[in-house]
Order: C-alpha cells, then structure tokens, then sequence
C-alpha cells in the first residue's frame, strides 16, 4: 500500500512557524499592554492622592510655597499620566496590529490545512477504489469446477 505524501508539507510547516511566532508577538503585545496599563493605573493613582495632600494641606492653613511646591508636584504627575496615556494607546494598537498578523496567519495555515484533507480524503478514496477493484478481480477469477472439487473431496474420503 503506498503512503500519503502532501506536497506541500513544507510550505505546510513555514506557515505552522509562521502562526507561532504571530501567537507569540501577539502575546507579547499583550503582555506590554496590560503592563503600560498598570502603570497608568498607579501614575493616576499617585496623582489622586497627590491632590488630596494638596487639598489637606489648603485646609490644614498651608504656606503658599508650600502649596505651590504640591502643585508643581501634581503638576508633574499629570503630565507622566498623559505620557503613560500615549504608551497604553500605543502598546493597545501594537496588540491589535499583532493580533491581525495571528488571525492572518491561522487563516493560512487553516487554507492549507483544508487543501491537505481534501487531498488525503482523495487519497483514501483512490486507495479505496484499489483495494475493491482487487478484490473485485480476485472474485472474477475462474475458480476450480465443482467436479474437480468433489473428486479431490472423494480421494480424501477414500484414503481416510
């Protein structure tokens, strides 16, 4: 019995290789994102409390310097969330830029996967029919005549 060959296997395995490495760059993308979004989440964090100690020390009679001194502090923080808000909008594109390139890529080796089981089914349809033609044959084969047969069946009676 002959054996199944795809002819394009290897073309088959560079688009295999080709989905992981995409898996892998998305999850990566994704893992930059979640962590751009962390830092975000403790820059306006920072800044919130940043403001309450402003808004304590007003209540509390605060100097002046003192209060601008805060300010300048929260001032500062606001403008690294707006930096952090950039780096989470960017890190959020490069994930879904990312994830375009896998979906791509799965869909690719998805094709050739459909193209290599069709041929298989094809195959086994090929094999099939070859193995029900021999046995066809196998049935059409003139057989030994019933005489021949039934002397043969006597000469063992007789010498038993």
């Amino acid at each position: 019995m002959k054996l199944f060959r795809f002819p394009l296997q290897s073309l088959r395995v560079l688009r295999e290789q080709k989905e992981r490495a995409a898996q892998k760059r998305y999850a990566e993308a994704l893992r930059a994102s979640e962590e751009a979004a962390a830092r975000l989440d403790r820059g306006a964090r920072a800044l919130a409390l940043s403001w309450m100690a402003v808004c304590e020390e007003a209540a509390g009679g605060a100097t002046i310097a003192k209060l601008r001194q805060m300010r300048a502090w929260c001032g500062e923080l606001e403008r690294r969330c707006e930096q952090l808000t950039a780096a989470v909008k960017s890190a959020e594109r490069a994930a879904h830029e990312a994830w375009r390139e896998m979906v791509l890529a799965t869909r690719n080796r998805e094709a050739l996967d459909r193209l290599r089981d069709k041929c298989r089914r094809a195959f086994d349809r090929e094999v099939q029919r070859d193995e029900q033609k021999q046995l066809d044959e196998m049935g059409l084969r003139p057989s030994l005549p019933a005489s021949v047969l039934g002397e043969t069946f006597t000469l063992q009676m007789e010498h038993a």
